[in-house]
């Protein structure tokens, strides 16, 4: 009974050859690797997937940022040719602005003749105009230029053109009852907003066909900002 059982203890393998084993080694060796082999090759495979498609996205992200930046350097170009378009209207606007007349002669004379005093006479009116000149040229921005070993010299740009102003001048000589008619109407003046200034040269005595009358000089400067339409306004709302 003891042999019987200390035989059937004995490992089943110790009866196979051991080439037999061996080769089974080696086949479970051989499956391993394999096994092995398709699992680092899969995951390889995957990770070039998973890569490549987070290259496609970075690529189509990178497309589309380069296709905003164009869509915006176009947006940006269309605009400042517009605003260049704008600024060359408003230059002509104030070269159109300082070509107008905003005191036409015929108007001026119709408000110093509406002012006059019953009774009295203008026998000469004189107008002249002088431009004003600025004091200095607008500075709207420099930059700096180089060739060479020359330093750099700044380069001014040139600025919107100011509105060409006027200063104007305006002598009247005319016959008067009395200094009352010329006191009035030197008051009158003085109310009128196209004018800056007046000045009384003389008030003399005069006679004319043996009538006593006054011969008075005025002269006056007129507004370099007045504008005949901001006096027509007034009127009307005054009315």
């Amino acid at each position: 009974m003891n042999l019987f059982r200390n035989q059937s203890q004995v490992e089943p393998s110790g009866f196979l050859p051991e080439e037999y084993l061996r080769k089974r080694k080696e086949q479970r060796a051989n499956f391993i690797s394999i096994v092995l082999f398709v699992l680092v090759m899969g995951g390889v495979a995957t990770a070039f997937v998973v890569t490549n498609r987070n290259w496609n996205e970075v690529r189509e992200a990178r497309e589309t940022v380069n296709n905003q930046f164009n869509l915006a350097g176009d947006q940006i170009a269309s605009m400042n040719a517009y605003e260049t378009r704008v600024n060359q209207m408003i230059d002509k606007a104030h070269v159109a602005v300082g070509l107008l007349d905003s005191v036409p002669k015929s108007n001026l004379v119709a408000e110093i003749v509406s002012r006059m005093p019953e009774g009295m006479s203008m026998i000469r009116f004189g107008y002249s105009t002088e431009e004003i000149k600025p004091v200095r040229a607008r500075e709207t921005g420099v930059r700096t230029i180089s060739s060479g070993n020359q330093p750099a010299k700044p380069e001014e740009k040139p600025g919107r053109p100011d509105v060409r102003r006027w200063n104007s001048t305006i002598e009247i000589e005319g016959l008067s009852p009395s200094d009352q008619e010329v006191s009035r109407f030197i008051d009158a003046m003085v109310d009128l907003s196209l004018v800056k200034r007046v000045r009384l040269e003389y008030s003399r005595e005069q006679e004319i066909d043996g009538h006593p009358m006054r011969e008075f000089r005025i002269v006056m400067s007129g507004d370099p900002d007045g504008d005949i339409r901001r006096l027509v306004m007034a009127g009307e709302e005054g009315q």
